[in-house]
């Protein structure tokens, strides 16, 4: 959801310009309702994006200013990562961002990029072959290096897939928290409406778009995530209907999943940058009180190598365990698909403004050795959680920290992420609710308004998240 979205007729921005249009009571209802997919936005797939590119809703760059959105959370913007691979390359034209329609099929802006990107390659070979220090430089052509984040990596993988060339003028694809098994989070984005929550009309209008768009039903997981108690199910497309997505997006998504589990395809030169230690939803419990409510569990479950659950021996239930993850996509799915991975403390939305992820990026950019893990894959390490729906102003928000001894030396602050003033400073005590030693801090907005919270242990990078503080009425 990284991209700015706008009315291709009008010039109207529908999506990370304003954010106003969030929480506003009048604009944001028409917004949100022009951001749902019509019946032919729905279809689209990657012979559509060959033939005819849909028109109506255009993507106009990246995002520049920080957005937010209930269950998904923050988004940093991506200017740090642009810049810091432009510092790194013979010139600027070299870095091309690729905004996309997020809303659409990942395969249908899979064929968009791999002709992007083939346009782009071969233009920049013309320039490097036109300059006679770059062109004696090396003897090898330029190939092609694609950084994505989130979502974006499973288009990189559907552009790669579909034009065998470009997987072959490929040298690196460096991955940074994409769910290439799905996202957990993304079901209960679905079913936000039928857990009525709050803040309730920002909440109603994500559901009822959200049901509407293939981008979202291509981030459903694929792995066995439905906890029955003795047995662990995937989501079939009934299950995803019944939770408040559409059954034909999701029978196509779900159907995709199972192709790419038997594909064999390995993306060239696959490097993944993984958040860890962060707070993750992982597996799903539906729970039955009229209407179907899903509610997200911190723990998976482990496959043996031949398929089946590996189960307590003494009682045969399945054994739990958290998996870990960046706070919207767990480890395993995150580093699937390849043994070159980077552990970060860091949440999902801000790891492409991570300072140790931008280090990484450009590492890998000049082909050079990766450096070391801040984290090791065990999950062990400081993690910030958020409420995932934001807040409602004059109501207190509660931040958790975990993975921390003691509150001694870790400082936890809030302050405006869209004009910068700090807010009241924070105290972290222990949580007598929870059984993981959380520690926690309260925090009262005195206005509506983003806010960036950043835990500070001395020890390692600061971790950040963004929360959106809501009107009574949004």
């Amino acid at each position: 959801m990284g991209s700015v979205l706008e009315d291709d007729r009008t010039g109207r921005p529908l999506w990370g310009v304003n954010l106003a249009t969030l929480t506003d009571a009048l604009s944001g209802d028409a917004l949100f309702a022009a951001l749902r997919a019509d019946a032919q936005e729905r279809e689209a797939d990657a012979d559509t994006a060959r033939r005819a590119p849909l028109t109506r809703v255009r993507a106009t760059g990246l995002l520049a200013k920080p957005w937010w959105l209930p269950v998904f959370q923050g988004l940093d913007p991506y200017g740090r990562a642009v810049e810091a691979l432009r510092k790194v390359t013979l010139a600027p034209e070299a870095v091309e961002p690729f905004p996309y329609d997020w809303r659409l099929a990942v395969a249908y802006n899979g064929a968009l990029l791999a002709r992007r990107a083939r346009a782009h390659l071969e233009s920049w070979r013309e320039r490097v072959a036109a300059v006679p220090g770059w062109r004696a430089a090396g003897g090898a052509r330029p190939r092609l290096v694609f950084v994505a984040h989130s979502m974006g990596g499973l288009v990189v993988r559907a552009a790669l897939e579909q034009d065998v060339e470009l997987a072959a003028d490929t040298r690196a694809v460096v991955t940074v928290g994409t769910p290439f098994l799905g996202s957990a989070k993304s079901v209960l984005a679905l079913n936000a409406l039928h857990a009525e929550a709050e803040p309730g009309r920002l909440v109603r209008r994500v559901q009822a778009m959200a049901a509407t768009l293939p981008g979202v039903h291509d981030l459903l997981p694929g792995y066995r995530c439905l906890d029955r108690g003795l047995e662990v199910e995937r989501l079939t497309a009934g299950d995803v209907a019944r939770f408040g997505g559409d059954r034909d997006l999701a029978a196509r998504s779900l159907a995709e999943r199972a192709r790419h589990r038997g594909s064999g395809f390995v993306l060239p030169g696959h490097r993944a940058v993984v958040g860890e230690a962060q707070p993750t939803v992982q597996t799903l419990e539906e729970q039955h009180a009229g209407l179907s409510v899903v509610a997200g569990r911190h723990h998976a479950f482990d496959v043996g190598d031949d398929g089946e659950l590996v189960r307590d021996p003494a009682t045969g239930i399945p054994a739990r365990r958290d998996a870990s993850g960046d706070g919207t996509v767990h480890l395993p799915s995150a580093r699937s698909g390849t043994e070159a991975v980077h552990y970060v403390f860091g949440q999902h939305g801000t790891l492409m403004s991570h300072d140790e992820v931008l280090r990484q990026i450009r590492r890998i950019a000049l082909e050079r050795p990766q450096g070391t893990d801040l984290g090791d894959g065990t999950g062990d390490g400081p993690g910030l959680e958020t409420p995932h729906l934001g807040g409602t102003l004059g109501q207190p928000l509660t931040l958790t920290v975990t993975g921390l001894d003691t509150p001694a030396g870790a400082s936890l602050s809030v302050r405006s992420a869209t004009t910068g003033r700090p807010g009241h400073p924070l105290t972290l005590r222990r949580e007598p609710d929870r059984t993981d030693g959380a520690l926690s801090a309260r925090f009262t907005a005195d206005a509506p308004d983003l806010y960036r919270v950043a835990l500070n242990t001395g020890r390692h990078a600061p971790l950040t998240q963004l929360v959106l503080v809501a009107p009574p009425d949004a």
